[in-house]
């Protein structure tokens, strides 16, 4: 049977130490050049048996020889924590990084490697998918700095019964949108599902909306210094979303739903449009989280603008917390791990996980769903940044504090994008 593991959302402060978990399928067996058994230490961002836990652990299993992996889990703190064992050199061997800058700055001061020579010299690059690839290096100063354990794709997922009874069809503009919200709404089923007390799920909102109207270079201009987030034509992306949410269309109390509820809306039926990545699939193909059905659900692009200079073909996307490896522990034992991981971890994640990675794989979901929102990854070309990928940590902290603001009433759209701007 297939291993279903539901991803939960970062926020739980945990801090474990794993061993002994199953081993996933698809792996052959290598034996480790090293004397002493290796051990592997691994910080990540992920909950309690998300996905790069298990995946991790499956890699370790079965690689052999008495391979051993200590797993360090952290919160939303995370980038503080790898500061503090940057300043004590001592980071692990592995450890995923949300903040494109501060991974930048890790490897200017060496304690990051850019990965592009190493797995050049391992014969194992290509085991990366040039999209991948060209996320990675589109966020991460034109190096490959990290591995891309997922890809999400994002986009509206949306209830195709709930649609199909009210007569909307997918969306093709803003316009439409805001219409398809409205008719929910008079219909008395809630529009959005929306993780407002996250602030990260309504800023992806705004820059959704900045991408389709003023194209796929808004938020690189502002990083530029050549916009800025106060700039009227910015401020106006925030007001579309401050205005869904004075209209009702993200629920009585949006600043207060968190990840999990939110997510738990959408797949209970309670609300007809949920904005996401393509990481959420391994829910959506879990029938004790999905009581819709993954029948029911359908996936339609960023509507455009009427008007703007975005295309639709331009998609947001990233590439989850990318797993920094530390330059100052790649010892030739360690990249002979590195070799068995990237020839494997696309396969194990997909097996077992219905996971998308950044990694070539001959694995293909039993999930239409799943192998449908592959094939579209497959296909992507080009793609944009989310509203905090070129900000400093004090920026991306201030956008999501300020997003949850704005739509719980707490911050106009002025006053949110002079929050954001400040912070810059």
């Amino acid at each position: 049977m297939r291993l279903r593991i539901a991803a939960a959302a970062a926020g739980t402060a945990l801090a474990l130490v794993f061993a002994g978990c199953a081993s996933g399928t698809g792996t052959t067996t290598t034996t480790p050049s090293a004397e002493e058994p290796l051990a592997i230490s691994f910080m990540t961002g992920s909950a309690e048996g998300a996905g790069s836990n298990h995946t991790m652990q499956a890699l370790v299993d079965s690689y052999g020889n008495g391979a051993t992996l200590e797993m360090e889990q952290l919160d939303a703190s995370m980038d503080q924590r790898i500061q503090l064992l940057a300043s004590q050199d001592q980071l692990p061997t592995f450890f995923q990084i949300g903040t494109p800058s501060q991974l930048i700055e890790l490897h200017e001061a060496g304690f990051v490697a850019d990965l592009e020579p190493v797995l050049e010299e391992l014969g194992v690059l290509d085991n990366l998918t040039p999209f991948s690839v060209s996320v990675i290096k589109g966020l991460y100063g034109g190096k490959l700095l990290g591995l891309p354990l997922e890809v999400g794709a994002e986009g509206f997922w949306y209830n195709t019964e709930l649609f199909a009874e009210h007569g909307i069809e997918p969306p093709e503009t803003f316009a439409d949108l805001e219409a398809a919200a409205a008719t929910l709404q008079a219909a008395g089923v809630q529009p959005f599902a929306t993780a407002g007390n996250a602030g990260w799920p309504v800023t992806r909102l705004i820059a959704g909306y900045l991408h389709r109207d003023l194209g796929p270079d808004a938020l690189r201009a502002v990083a530029d210094g050549e916009a800025s987030f106060t700039d009227p034509e910015y401020v106006a992306a925030a007001q579309v979303v401050r205005n869904w949410a004075d209209a009702g269309y993200f629920g009585p109390a949006p600043g207060a739903l968190e990840y999990g509820p939110a997510q738990d809306m959408f797949l209970q039926g309670e609300a007809a449009i949920y904005y996401n990545g393509t990481w959420v699939l391994s829910d959506f193909t879990n029938p004790e989280v999905n009581q819709i059905g993954e029948e029911n659900i359908g996936w339609f692009p960023i509507p455009a603008v009427e008007g703007g200079a975005g295309e639709v073909t331009q998609t947001p996307a990233n590439v989850g917390l990318p797993m920094a490896v530390n330059a100052k522990t790649l010892t030739p034992e360690v990249k002979e791990f590195l070799k068995y991981l990237v020839e494997n971890y696309g396969t194990v994640a997909m097996e077992d996980l219905d996971i998308i990675t950044g990694f070539q794989t001959d694995a293909v979901s039993d999930s239409p769903l799943v192998a449908e929102s592959a094939e579209t990854i497959s296909g992507l070309t080009e793609f944009v940044p989310w509203f905090e990928a070129l900000q400093s940590p004090e920026g991306t902290a201030a956008s999501q504090e300020g997003g949850t603001a704005l739509v719980s009433g707490g911050l106009t759209a002025e006053q949110f994008m002079e929050q954001v701007q400040a912070a810059q």
